[in-house]
């Protein structure tokens, strides 16, 4: 299986404009990555209507719409999505993040208990995944939080985007439903460990994503060096308790929170960041793959630049190892 990319849209920063959003889009498509990942939820622009706006301005890319189930009824959601998988001509993801993990359920007004809120997911998967098929039909649907009349009557024959859950979704829903599994930034052997255990739950079937920072450097100096700057105010904001492990180092000082090789977190749960060269990048890469990794999201970089070296510098060398297919649109 190829290793995949999907570049995160900053959506969640009043910095970048609308045209800047689709600057980048263009930019990872002419790169010739997989897809855009674009957040939804809190302080973030709507994800459906960024994605409704980038299929104007994208041809290939995947668009995977990051929405919390708090936001829209099912029924909602799903004919929304029909209209975007038309329009993009079938090139939409859905990820439902786990509000709890977030206090998303609070922000959008639901006050249910932990119990209450996994039947309530639950219900929402299964009235979602109904609505979605193409071979259901019109039907009604009495449950403890959603009932539905004639739902589905009028859906459009398109196939059902595939669906991402997190990890810290309740193990037998992910196994149902879901397509694939947004693992949380944690160390590699507690990634593979995650693996494993939901692969068996699975059987095999379920794919894996993680998402990273990308920090290059023409050497290993400067890329950590570049670290130091883009993560300082992370840095100061961090307690002086001891990280989350050491690797023996002896030069950059921030290489005191590099908890495997070229892999950097400032504690646990915070974001893991690749950095390095770009074949240092593109080794690390090829290990993710092989805990079982099949789908890269990168995040906090957006900068078309950052895109554009991407594309040049490491996804050749991971085309090399045999981890990337040639992009037959890059540059159309």
């Amino acid at each position: 299986m190829a290793l995949e990319f999907s570049w995160q849209m900053p959506l969640c920063s009043p910095a970048p404009t609308p045209g800047q959003w689709i600057q980048l889009a263009q930019a990872v498509e002419y790169a010739g990555l997989d897809g855009l990942w674009i957040p939804g939820g809190g302080p973030c622009a709507d994800s459906l209507g960024v994605a409704a706006a980038l299929c104007a301005h994208t041809r290939h890319v995947q668009l995977t719409v990051s929405v919390p189930p708090q936001v829209m009824l099912p029924a909602a959601l799903a004919s929304t999505l029909q209209s975007l998988q038309s329009i993009s001509e079938k090139r939409v993801r859905l990820h439902l993040p786990d509000g709890e993990q977030r206090s998303l359920h609070k922000t959008f007004g639901e006050w249910l208990n932990r119990d209450q809120r996994s039947e309530r997911i639950g219900e929402y998967l299964e009235i979602l995944k109904r609505l979605l098929s193409p071979e259901e039909g019109g039907f009604n649907y009495s449950g403890r939080y959603f009932q539905l009349e004639n739902a589905g009557f009028a859906k459009r024959p398109l196939p059902a985007p595939p669906l991402i859950l997190d990890d810290s979704q309740n193990t037998p829903l992910i196994v149902a439903h879901a397509h694939q599994c947004l693992l949380r930034s944690a160390p590699p052997d507690w990634l593979a460990a995650q693996i494993r255990r939901l692969g068996e739950a699975s059987d095999g079937r379920l794919a894996f994503a993680c998402s990273f920072g990308l920090i290059q450097g023409d050497n290993e100096d400067l890329a950590w060096e570049a670290a130091a700057r883009q993560l300082s105010a992370n840095i100061q904001a961090q307690p002086s308790a001891t990280p989350v492990r050491r690797l023996t180092r002896n030069s950059h000082p921030l290489r005191q929170f590099e908890i495997h090789p070229n892999l950097l977190q400032l504690a646990p749960g915070q974001p893991l960041y690749l950095v390095g060269t770009a074949q240092q990048i593109a080794t690390r890469l090829q290990e993710l793959h092989g805990l079982g990794i099949e789908h890269i999201v990168i995040q906090d970089q957006p900068a078309v630049s950052d895109v554009l070296r991407f594309g040049e510098r490491i996804l050749p060398l991971l085309r090399s190892q045999g981890l990337r297919k040639e992009s037959p649109q890059h540059g159309q």
